[in-house]
């Protein structure tokens, strides 16, 4: 039997510097077909709430899987504030519409909030709900003050976030020297879901990234674009426009790095990365270092979190460009 999976993301879409990691992620899911993609929530990050619950909507009508529900999820950081900068840019151009037009949220979501359909999914499928969350954490954490008794009935959780310094030169932060935006955006969330009790696996900075060769370049990507399908040419768009003016690894060759999609690709085929279990928390009150992620000592009876340290690159990329393809 299909495991029943929620996918929990801050897509943005059509927007310059926007990661076309997520409507990818969101798009592998979906054409993989390798588990029951139950419902999708959205998450403040790359862009504000709204857009990224619009984003998320966009990418269903367009696979026309309109009967997947998307639950629009938590607006701030559990500190109620944004940093400064973030603030500006949701008022900006990451919390306005880019150049593909996106639908209204109203008709368009459920009913409940995220974090009352992360709940109620989990108390409905007890053991048999894993989470995947390409974006801020946020969401799952405010679930698990709200009802902790959730936290057992949770299958495992796979999350695109984080950095731990096994690969010397990506492996660091990518919005600080030493966080990783998706953990950067919410450290609390990030520290309340590692200590929860469920089984963790973490896909972060040091296997998404060139050295590692997870990226998908222009190549495979103006494949898209020749697609006779609305499908292929909508993720041709999504990525164009992020290769235009990419937020992360300027003047590398053009190519999309494939942070959100790894993580969907190693819950799907564990066989694609090797893992090391390690005792990992978030530093929440560093001066400068505020979202780092780090590996601390722990008692041999604690449960630890798996670390994906390496991947299998190509075989990955094989993986994941061939799903994609298979929608245009």
């Amino acid at each position: 039997m299909k495991r029943k999976v929620i996918i929990d993301c801050d897509p943005g879409i059509g927007i310059s510097g926007i990661d076309a990691d997520d409507p990818l992620a969101l798009c592998l899911a979906i054409a993989g077909s390798a588990f029951d993609l139950v419902g999708v929530t959205t998450i403040f990050g790359n862009v504000s709430n709204d857009i990224a619950t619009r984003g998320a909507i966009k990418v269903l009508m367009e696979l026309e899987r309109t009967d997947i529900p998307v639950a629009r999820g938590m607006s701030l950081p559990i500190s109620g504030t944004h940093p400064a900068g973030i603030e500006r840019a949701y008022k900006e151009e990451r919390g306005k519409e880019g150049i593909i037009p996106l639908p209204s949220i109203e008709g368009n979501i459920s009913e409940m909030d995220a974090v009352d359909f992360i709940i109620s999914m989990v108390k409905r499928y007890p053991g048999e709900i894993d989470i995947i969350p390409i974006g801020p954490q946020t969401n799952i954490a405010m679930a698990l003050l709200k009802d902790p008794s959730i936290a057992k009935d949770i299958g495992e959780i796979v999350f695109m976030g984080g950095a731990m310094g096994v690969e010397p030169t990506y492996g660091k932060g990518n919005v600080t020297t030493v966080a990783e935006l998706n953990i950067w955006h919410d450290p609390l969330a990030a520290q309340i879901v590692f200590s929860s009790g469920i089984p963790v696996t973490m896909v972060g900075l040091d296997i998404t990234n060139p050295a590692k060769k997870t990226v998908m370049y222009e190549d495979t990507i103006l494949k898209m674009k020749s697609s006779t399908r609305r499908s292929g040419k909508f993720l041709y768009d999504v990525c164009k426009v992020y290769m235009e003016s990419p937020m992360f690894h300027k003047g590398a060759q053009r190519g999309c790095i494939m942070y959100d999609p790894m993580a969907v690709a190693a819950y799907i085929d564990r066989s694609l990365v090797s893992t090391e279990s390690m005792k990992v928390v978030v530093e929440l009150n560093g001066t400068y270092t505020t979202g780092q992620t780090l590996s601390l000592y722990a008692p041999e009876k604690e449960r630890l979190m798996s670390v994906c340290t390496d991947v299998d690159g190509e075989r990955a990329i094989d993986y994941m460009t061939e799903k994609l393809l298979s929608l245009c």
